[in-house]
């Protein structure tokens, strides 16, 4: 995933963002300038673009693009969840299936306010109240069919995944200088994680399953002031899905957001097995679910070829192996 900086000023009517958007509002039709805001390297059909001036009241527009089974679980979210919240929610304008039939536009407020800061505790508090009201409401709904899977057996196919692509370079030798050992210690970080599955999944066996966002991530989140205090607004849910909330809760890794436990237990409305102790064990249990993501995602870097396109993502993932060993430690979790 690449950010660019990109301006664009010419025929931005005939862009297909622009086009897209004519659905939803014909009135408003021509940006004043897109942004390039991020776009995929290695999928064309995925991008985000700002489009200034064409929202309510001249405000800009997120347009979205994104494969249609990732659209599905946004529109989703978006259309029927956030709406259900007792709190603020970022405004969504809507949804244009792209001629291609493979992707769709979803179109969104621009999140304004500040960044977030794990080391902030009123935006630590802030994120454990607008995290507890999500997983309180989805408890409540019978949506096990209609989202993803992202409990245990989702992370658990993940690693097998992981470890078996870490593998199969072994013997590549275009891998730079320490790679080989890089790799060779993440394999053995995934037996470790094997060795304890069981444990991860008896914490697991009797908690109530709810809708979780699966990237809580500082990226994804943004903090507004209002006059009833501070509000945060969370985006990108292209990974939400069904499951235990322990993703949600993981603490000080892969830019989490790190919400503060004791105030996300004191706003739980009725839920079962929920004292501090466990809550303490979903979250760790949470980091290692979050780096093993994070890795997987940085794997895919393996397959480029280049020499030169395989430094970034061994030196990523020996500093994701370091966090990984410290997450052990805490644990109590000692290496094969």
């Amino acid at each position: 995933m690449l950010k660019s900086v990109e301006i664009l000023r010419d025929n931005l009517r005939d862009h297909p963002a622009a086009q897209a958007w004519r659905a939803i509002e014909p009135d408003r039709v021509e940006p004043g300038m897109i942004a390039v805001i991020k776009h995929w390297k290695n999928h064309y059909k995925s991008a985000i673009y700002r489009l200034a001036g064409v929202g309510p009241g001249g405000s800009a527009v997120i347009a979205k693009r994104c494969l249609v089974r990732t659209a599905a679980v946004e529109r989703l979210i978006y259309e029927e969840f956030l709406p259900r919240l007792p709190l603020p929610t970022l405004g969504y304008y809507g949804s244009v299936d792209a001629p291609d039939g493979e992707s769709c536009w979803l179109f969104l407020e621009e999140a304004g306010g500040d960044l977030y800061s794990p080391q902030n505790n009123a935006h630590r508090a802030l994120a454990a109240r607008w995290l507890a009201a999500v997983h309180n409401t989805g408890r409540h709904l019978d949506w096990e069919t209609r989202l993803p899977d992202r409990g245990p057996k989702h992370y658990w196919q993940l690693l097998q995944s992981f470890r078996a692509k870490v593998r199969e370079h072994f013997t590549n030798t275009h891998l730079p200088s320490g790679g080989v050992a890089v790799l060779q210690t993440v394999a053995e970080q995934c037996d470790v994680l094997e060795v304890h599955w069981n444990e991860l999944e008896e914490i697991f066996h009797e908690m109530p399953r709810t809708l979780v966002h699966g990237d809580f991530a500082n990226k994804n989140v943004r903090v507004r002031p209002s006059a009833p205090g501070l509000e945060l607004l969370v985006f990108d849910w292209e990974f939400a899905g069904w499951g235990v909330p322990s993703t949600d809760l993981a603490q000080e890794t892969c830019r989490t957001i790190s919400p503060d436990l004791g105030v996300y237990r004191s706003c739980l409305d009725g839920w079962p097995m929920m004292e501090d102790g466990r809550i303490q064990r979903l979250a760790e249990y949470g980091r290692f679910f979050r780096l093993l993501d994070t890795m997987w995602w940085e794997s895919i870097g393996l397959t480029v070829g280049r020499p030169q396109c395989l430094i970034e993502p061994i030196v990523c993932l020996k500093v994701y192996a370091e966090r990984l060993a410290r997450a052990f430690s805490a644990v109590g979790w000692r290496s094969l």
